[in-house]
């Protein structure tokens, strides 16, 4: 597939956009094949991705309110996304897909940490998921991640019937507390910048996020970050660094 790998490059998550289609699609088939490859028919999973990720079908989508995409992109390509649908106050976290060679490198939880932090400022208290019960490592994954299972359901995919395990979240709050060298420190999930292997998130000493502590590194769950007088970061930890966007002054 040609996609970079998030550890070289680093990731940034953004809100996607219409250039992101090719990428998009590209992304769930390979997953879709990794985590579903055993249990579906190889044409469920081709006809599926062309359906929905098809050029109008994502034009459309991308303006739809109500729909949310967040991409994870390495360099200048998609590695990973998750697609939502908001509906007052409730959120339906659709899909998240990560590209197959990235899935041992932190993009998915990071992915899942931001999206839980767009879904609650956007006024979301209640976040639903669904995998399928075979699909055990996505299963896994949620439930590592705070979510509950709250009930089973039958569907039905292509010529056989399929139990959908339904997780539910009740949101994740902008600030979440961590540990630190026996203080409380509070991480805003909301407030990132883009790392060499892994966002930088704004951390907190107080509960109200007016009290800047310094930043925590999402590659290795760090608070131990340097940062020089153009506001260049880098962790002590990991080696996680800072990476430019677009007229970042700390770079020109």
């Amino acid at each position: 597939m040609g996609q970079r790998e998030a550890d070289s490059d680093g990731i940034e998550i953004r809100e996607a956009e219409s250039g992101d289609g090719d990428g998009i699609r590209d992304v769930a088939l390979e997953s879709l094949h990794a985590s579903y490859g055993d249990i579906l028919d190889e044409d469920v999973i081709e006809t599926a991705t062309e359906n929905w990720y098809a050029d109008e079908m994502m034009e459309a989508e991308l303006e739809e309110e109500g729909m949310l995409y967040l991409v994870a992109v390495a360099g200048d390509e998609v590695v990973g996304f998750s697609q939502n649908l908001l509906a007052e106050g409730d959120a339906t976290i659709l899909w998240l897909h990560v590209d197959p060679d990235n899935r041992d490198k932190n993009v998915g939880t990071t992915l899942l940490n931001q999206t839980l932090a767009t879904l609650s400022e956007r006024g979301v208290e209640r976040i639903a998921a669904e995998v399928l019960t075979e699909n055990e490592a996505g299963c896994t994954f949620y439930e590592a991640n705070g979510f509950e299972k709250a009930g089973e359901r039958e569907r039905d995919i292509g010529d056989e019937t399929h139990v959908e395990n339904l997780y539910v979240h009740e949101g994740r709050a902008k600030l979440e507390t961590r540990e630190f060298e026996g203080r409380s420190l509070y991480v805003n999930w909301a407030e990132s910048r883009r790392g060499s292997h892994a966002p930088f998130y704004e951390a907190y000493t107080d509960e109200e996020g007016e009290d800047l502590y310094g930043w925590f590194c999402s590659n290795c769950q760090s608070f131990d970050i340097a940062m020089d007088s153009m506001e260049r970061l880098e962790c002590n930890d990991c080696g996680n660094q800072k990476k430019p966007t677009r007229w970042d002054a700390s770079y020109l």
